[in-house]
């Protein structure tokens, strides 16, 4: 007998500033759990957002540097950024500007923004200005990512550039609870109860929507699944390039954490590929297309037109 379709509603019971509370039901026995588990995980560690990478301060070379007129250390001042939180939904980096005299608090609100970038807590302090002679210039880096990424994953070695450990995600808290429920004549059957809080960068309900389109997403990879050429390729093929990792080609790290979180770990995943799949993958702009190309070609790769 084959399967009946899921029929049920999503109910807002509540959402009120960063917080959310949705009913999902009727669901049948056991997918309460199922479902519930499978959101919360994705709220919790594969939510996209934007965050503050990088970061160049005028006066200073290191994270360790103190700040003349500035009250903070530049460490302090590095864990305030941490917890600026931006609404930012383009792909490409985006600079801001700060500049600010004393005395007197600096806020976030006082970040000069561009068209698409909102500031969602322009009261944070960021530092503090003893006197009117004292002057805090900040240069900012915003990317988009997934989850939480290290300062390490930012570097440049470019002189004066901060890397920063960067909090993408905008959910901050996730709750499931699953209770059983009688639906006409059909027992046993399960209301599913999500709460979501965010950061304010993005709604509650967006959250919500948008973990279940990851899932999804990964789902359809589970009934469409692609061929897997690793092996075919390292088979039927000589060259002894395809067992390197893209850890050790002369990519830049932005270029390889991006194929890495797409599922490409070594030259042979590019084996056989055609050049219009590169421009799918999602942080992977055309130039960074043209640099991949012809790091595979000088290792003996071709794409198919």
């Amino acid at each position: 007998m084959a399967m009946e379709k899921f029929q049920f509603w999503i109910k807002k019971d509540k959402e009120s500033g960063n917080y959310g509370r949705f009913i999902i039901s009727p669901l049948p026995q056991g997918f309460g759990v199922t479902l519930g588990n499978a959101l919360r995980r994705v709220l919790l560690g594969y939510m996209p957002g934007a965050a503050v990478t990088q970061i160049k301060v005028k006066g200073a070379n290191h994270p360790f540097a103190t700040l003349k007129g500035v009250r903070e250390d530049l460490i302090d001042i590095i864990m305030n950024i941490k917890q600026i939180r931006i609404a930012y939904d383009k792909e490409k980096p985006v600079k801001l500007q700060l500049e600010k005299k004393g005395p007197g608090p600096v806020k976030a609100g006082d970040i000069q923004t561009v068209p698409g970038v909102t500031i969602k807590n322009p009261e944070l302090v960021i530092a503090n200005l003893a006197d009117k002679k004292s002057v805090l210039k900040i240069s900012f880096t915003v990317e988009r990512g997934v989850g939480y990424s290290l300062a390490e994953d930012h570097k440049t070695g470019k002189m004066g550039i901060i890397a920063v450990d960067a909090i993408f995600s905008p959910v901050v808290k996730a709750n499931y609870l699953v209770k059983e429920i009688r639906v006409g004549k059909k027992k046993d059957m399960n209301e599913l109860t999500m709460e979501v809080w965010t950061d304010g960068t993005v709604t509650p309900f967006a959250a919500l929507k948008k973990a279940a389109e990851i899932l999804s997403s990964a789902f359809l990879m589970v009934a469409h699944p692609r061929r897997h050429k690793e092996e075919k390729s390292e088979e039927k093929n000589d060259n002894h390039n395809l067992s390197l990792y893209l850890e050790e080609l002369d990519l830049p790290l932005r270029l390889v954490n991006a194929l890495k979180k797409a599922g490409y770990k070594k030259l042979a995943d590019f084996e056989g590929m055609k050049k219009s799949e590169l421009l799918k993958i999602k942080n992977v702009g055309e130039k960074s297309v043209k640099q991949l190309i012809a790091v595979l070609k000088k290792k003996g790769v071709t794409l198919e037109e």
